[in-house]
């Protein structure tokens, strides 16, 4: 299908392989597009390219805060995060799930990361994500499809107009699972300090690290 917003046309396909496939063509070719997670609908695009990206934050009105990058493995965060071992053990006990954990970065990501030294990523329990991701070349811009400051889609019948004229595909995968944004983390040493608190709360965290004997402190 596709679909006149103003007068840009977006095409809306729902969920298959091949919509998959087609989205990831359109990622690969330097343009953005809107696909679901769990959480939230995503606003995509090859996090290494710095054009596409700049088009990201464009879009969403956003400035000097850093978005998110999606991932089908965690191989594939491998590059451009340092895992430590605490942080590799931490990980593997939430993910895949809602919740994003800020890790230093290995490469530059200036436009990602507006210039900081760290980099917040997740593997997502949305397996049309995880493949979007996996046929983008491992990793995917993950920040929710909408104006910042404006409310998140879980639907596609929620996105906001503006969003969805600078993409060339959107895919539709029906209501998403949490409709609320990801808890997010950051680890410094054996520290887990909660930055935003999201679909899992404090408590789900504490009781999954007191399960899983992880050496960390909770803040």
């Amino acid at each position: 299908m596709i679909i006149k917003l103003g007068v840009r046309y977006m095409r809306l396909l729902k969920v298959s392989k091949e919509a998959i496939r087609v989205a990831a063509l359109m990622i690969e070719d330097g343009n953005l597009v809107i696909y679901p997670t769990d959480t939230v609908y995503g606003l995509g695009c090859n996090p290494l390219d710095d054009v596409a990206v700049s088009r990201v934050f464009l879009l969403k009105g956003r400035k000097d805060v850093p978005v998110p990058i999606l991932g089908d493995s965690m191989e594939s965060l491998e590059k451009i995060a340092e895992f430590d071992e605490v942080a590799y053990e931490f990980c593997s006990v939430f993910w895949p799930g809602a919740l994003s954990v800020v890790l230093p970065k290995k490469l530059p990501l200036e436009k990602i990361t507006c210039g900081g030294p760290t980099v917040a990523v997740r593997i997502p329990a949305s397996q049309v994500a995880i493949e979007l991701a996996r046929l983008s070349g491992g990793l995917l811009v993950g920040t929710s499809a909408n104006v910042s400051g404006m409310p998140p889609a879980c639907d596609v019948s929620e996105l906001d107009k503006r969003v969805a004229e600078g993409v060339k595909i959107v895919l539709d995968g029906g209501r998403c699972v949490h409709c609320t944004a990801s808890t997010v983390v950051k680890i410094e040493g054996k520290t887990v300090k909660v930055l935003r608190e999201g679909v899992m709360p404090l408590s789900t965290i504490k009781d999954r690290v007191a399960k899983a004997r992880l050496d960390v402190k909770l803040e």
